[in-house]
């Protein structure tokens, strides 16, 4: 799995701290240059220094997703700097954790114009220029949460469960182009946003996720082996308790699996088949 990803660039969306910074240095490891947005200069610049550490050339395009013309503006510079752009991460994402009576609507509306309407300017911004160049991945970070509900996350829960049917069916409307759509979904990531009001026990507690834990996960839609696997709706937690059953292939754990998911859990862990042989074989 050395350097899957040489000679491709990756857009990455929210690239200054958390998923998105360890995505950005994640993908560099694997041989792509990386195009690092957001809107904290000091906190790109030390995801572009980590960048480059790896071999591989990176640049930084401050810019903030709700607006369009800024998200032109960083696919124009990209291109300009890079020639192509084969993969976005649409992984910007933002939230306020409160009850409903307590959420001030100008507070939703900036969730929704975040984590909704900033993935639909990168898709519908960098599109055409993937239709021009043959091929290309897109990768939205979605969340669990969606499937497993609890107070105050209504806001972030409706915002995230958007992306479900965006994925299905951008998945089926580009497929002929050689454009590949889906979402990963992880349960708790230890970043910035998961630990707000949190206290270390009680992360400890939780066990969150690593960020840099999910770098396969998104790596395996940008290399070939996932080029032609579109429109899925990724559950970490099915892929992470179907690989914990300790076997080297899919065709090894298919009966135990089926025996041990519930039969809804385990008709989604036959669709990711192809993600979880990849991830059993990412770092050996």
């Amino acid at each position: 799995m050395n350097k899957i990803l040489e000679g491709k660039t990756a857009l990455i969306t929210g690239s200054s701290q958390g998923i998105g910074k360890a995505l950005a240095i994640g993908f560099a490891k694997l041989g792509a240059n990386v195009i690092i947005t957001g809107r904290n200069q000091e906190n790109m610049e030390k995801t572009l220094q980590q960048v480059e550490q790896q071999g591989v050339k990176g640049i930084i395009i401050p810019g903030n997703v709700q607006n369009y013309d800024e998200v032109q503006n960083i696919i124009a510079k990209g291109k300009d700097k890079f020639a192509h752009i084969d993969i976005l991460i649409n992984n910007a994402g933002f939230s306020r954790l409160k009850p409903i009576h307590k959420m001030r609507v100008e507070q939703f509306e900036n969730i929704l114009k975040t984590n909704v309407l900033g993935v639909y300017n990168f898709s519908h911004a960098i599109v055409p220029h993937m239709m021009e160049i043959g091929s290309g991945t897109i990768v939205n970070t979605g969340s669990a949460i969606i499937d497993s509900p609890g107070p105050r996350w209504s806001a972030y829960s409706m915002s995230k469960s958007a992306l479900l049917g965006f994925t299905e069916s951008l998945g089926i409307e580009l497929k002929g182009n050689q454009i590949n759509v889906n979402t990963i979904m992880p349960g708790p990531v230890d970043t910035p946003l998961f630990r707000m009001g949190m206290t270390e026990d009680m992360i400890k507690t939780i066990g969150p996720m690593a960020p840099e834990d999910l770098v396969p996960y998104y790596a395996f839609f940008a290399s070939d082996q996932g080029k032609k696997v579109t429109g899925l709706n990724v559950d970490i937690n099915i892929c992470k308790s179907v690989i914990e059953m300790g076997k080297n292939s899919w065709s090894e754990l298919k009966e135990i699996a089926k025996e041990k998911l519930k039969p809804e859990s385990f008709k989604k862990a036959k669709k990711y088949r192809k993600l979880i042989n990849f991830l059993l074989q990412f770092n050996k």
